[in-house]
């Protein structure tokens, strides 16, 4: 597709109305002005220009969403109306929710990953410790060359690291227990995707699983999750795009939670947690930061939004 023609095709949508022009830049102050004429309640004005200042209208605008009035033509849709009672300090308290939700994830996917580097490292290394370089251990249809090229990168990029550089100096190659240091969260999970059924499945027997595939779909959840969350993106009530089965998990109560929301992966990372670290209090912070969860006066937002139907203290 030239050049020419893909700016043909812009012009044609734009003309057609399909394409609108960006909106025009607003000062703060006018910023301020356009909330408040949309019905929102500001009791500080100088402490809500400071949040527009320093996080932006835009990345607001994520959680100006869910206290804006729907569409009576479309209830898929909202109108740039907020719902009456709506207060800046109600979006700013679930804007600071979101953040401490996501610190959370990060801080729980952490310690999943580094426990799943080192049970496949664990898993793989007993066959060869370059075994990650050998296709022969991995499924037919795993692309182990666009796996290895992803490897390859991170090594490069870590090459100056101590204990890398230490290998590369002493040693033929990394060994897949050095190699997995380098590895990201998506990295590992596809790697995990590609082992040998039977591998898989002894790893996820460790937390409790009945097979590999179901922790294969746990950690593509995760990794959605992850991503979210370090690019500091609202999570609370995201849908997720990636879904995890709960096929296997023996307790019924599994089956009553949204599958599309956020509060069931928490669940999941707080079991794989107990199994990790026993005596982690992880699980404690998760209630303790859900009882801090908005109490907003029109109820525009509820723990309902994150997949949560009853009190989870219960």
């Amino acid at each position: 597709m030239t050049l020419q023609f893909t700016y043909l095709k812009v012009k044609q949508a734009m003309q057609s109305k399909q394409i609108k022009e960006p909106k025009l830049w607003k000062s703060y102050d006018e910023q301020l002005e356009i909330l408040k004429s949309r019905g929102l309640q500001i009791d500080d004005e100088k402490n809500a220009l400071g949040y527009l200042r320093s996080i932006g209208y835009y990345r607001l605008s994520g959680y100006f969403y869910s206290f804006r009035q729907f569409d009576p033509q479309n209830p898929n849709s909202r109108l740039d109306r907020f719902i009456t009672d709506t207060r800046f300090g109600d979006v700013k308290s679930l804007y600071m929710f979101d953040k401490k939700l996501r610190q959370l994830a990060l801080d729980a996917l952490e310690r999943i990953e580094v426990a799943l580097r080192v049970n496949i490292a664990h898993t793989l290394g007993q066959y060869d410790p370059l075994s990650y370089k050998d296709n022969k251990y991995f499924t037919s249809g795993f692309n182990h060359a666009e796996w290895m090229n992803r490897h390859d990168n991170l090594v490069e990029r870590e090459k100056k690291t101590g204990f890398i550089t230490h290998h590369l100096e002493h040693y033929i190659d990394l060994p897949i227990w050095v190699a997995c240091e380098v590895w990201d969260f998506g990295t590992m999970s596809m790697m995990y995707k590609g082992m040998l059924n039977k591998d898989k499945d002894r790893i996820a027997k460790l937390y409790r699983l009945k097979d590999g595939k179901h922790l294969q779909t746990h950690l593509h959840a995760f990794n959605f999750i992850r991503n979210v969350s370090a690019h500091y993106s609202r999570l609370w009530n995201r849908d997720i795009t990636f879904k995890a089965s709960l096929k296997g998990l023996s307790d019924a109560e599994w089956k009553s939670f949204p599958i599309n929301k956020p509060f069931v992966y928490f669940c999941l990372m707080k079991r794989m947690l107990d199994i990790i670290c026993p005596r982690t209090e992880w699980g404690s912070r998760l209630l303790a930061l859900l009882d801090e969860f908005p109490d907003v006066a029109n109820e525009a937002v509820s723990l309902r939004d994150m997949g949560l139907e009853n009190n989870p203290r219960n």
